[in-house]
């Protein structure tokens, strides 16, 4: 098993060097059964991530301990105060409800100084601030997979696979304004809810993508997507958010999937929460259910699957409650 992600020690080390314009990964490097899987602390300054700042931080210590205590029958109360928290609550889990958040909580929505104010109390916390930091990685690893079988595998059509996509904002932010040309990427958008794959379609349209670019929209469920490939296998497989949900059993089943059928030399991307200071107010307030899990039991899990630990490379988001894996075939 891998050692305990980072000590105090490693916590401070890389406080003291993320500062540095120079520094763009800290990498930590774990033992398991001589491989060596990595795990990065992600600060690329390209990225722009949010973080918390002292003031925020300070604030933090004082009004997480308050959101975790307040009790369930107060989730009526909450939805009143602000309408993007209202649909938070009634959506949680939906594409509706991670497109919110990808849209910064709707600030526009606040008009009043009491929505003003409630607006900073549920959308400025970490939580929020993590689902944006994930979608950055994401686009980010996407660009970097296509890029990489283009120079090193010298492919020129490339089958990019979301499960679970959802509103496909990752897909579609991850390669609008990029031609690849004369690269042909056929792109599958697999969800299991119509109203997910119908706003995918209206955010695609609104893309004007070029001609090489081509999406189908399919209907299904995770482990499904085989039966939707059955001459050439995706070379990318992408699902976020989707792993938030299944017990262990039930990732390994779908890694072992994604595992026999991706295609050779092809990557897969995906993404857990991470335990954090926020949990008990997400789970109980908002009503938002997730299964937590560490770098470490995910990569044992994809272990499990046939991938090669030593291909495999975690990204955390800067404040660590979000992280996404990369492995190749």
């Amino acid at each position: 098993m891998c050692k305990k992600y980072y000590s105090k020690k490693h916590w401070i080390f890389w406080k003291l060097n993320k500062s540095l314009e120079s520094l763009v990964f800290l990498r930590y490097n774990f033992d398991m059964n001589s491989y060596q899987p990595t795990i990065i602390v992600d600060v690329d300054p390209e990225l722009s991530f949010e973080t918390n700042g002292t003031l925020r931080k300070i604030f933090n210590f004082f009004a997480i301990p308050v959101l975790n205590s307040l009790p369930k029958n107060l989730r009526g109360a909450v939805k009143n105060t602000h309408k993007s928290a209202k649909n938070i609550i009634e959506k949680a889990t939906s594409h509706a409800a991670i497109e919110i958040l990808y849209k910064d909580g709707q600030p526009e929505l606040s008009k009043s100084i009491i929505e003003r104010f409630f607006y900073n109390i549920w959308f400025t916390t970490s939580n929020p601030k993590a689902v944006r930091n994930r979608l950055k990685i994401v686009e980010r690893e996407l660009r970097k997979a296509l890029n990489h079988l283009v120079s090193t595998h010298l492919k020129d059509d490339v089958r990019i696979l979301s499960v679970a996509s959802g509103s496909a904002r990752a897909i579609v932010d991850g390669i609008k304004g990029e031609s690849f040309s004369p690269l042909s990427l056929h792109i599958t958008l697999l969800d299991k809810s119509e109203e997910a794959l119908n706003y995918s379609r209206s955010l695609v349209g609104s893309a004007n993508f070029p001609d090489n670019f081509s999406f189908r929209w399919v209907s299904g469920t995770a482990n499904s997507f085989p039966e939707f490939f059955q001459s050439e296998k995706p070379d990318i497989i992408e699902t976020v958010g989707l792993m938030d949900y299944f017990n262990d059993e039930q990732v390994l089943r779908f890694f072992t999937t994604v595992f026999e059928n991706l295609s050779e030399n092809g990557i897969f991307i995906t993404a857990n929460i991470s335990d954090n200071p926020e949990r008990k107010f997400v789970t109980d307030l908002v009503g938002w259910k997730m299964i937590y899990r560490e770098p470490e039991s995910f990569i044992e899990l994809a272990k499990k699957a046939g991938f090669d630990t030593k291909n495999i490379k975690i990204y955390y988001e800067p404040l660590q409650i979000h992280f996404v894996m990369v492995v190749q075939k």
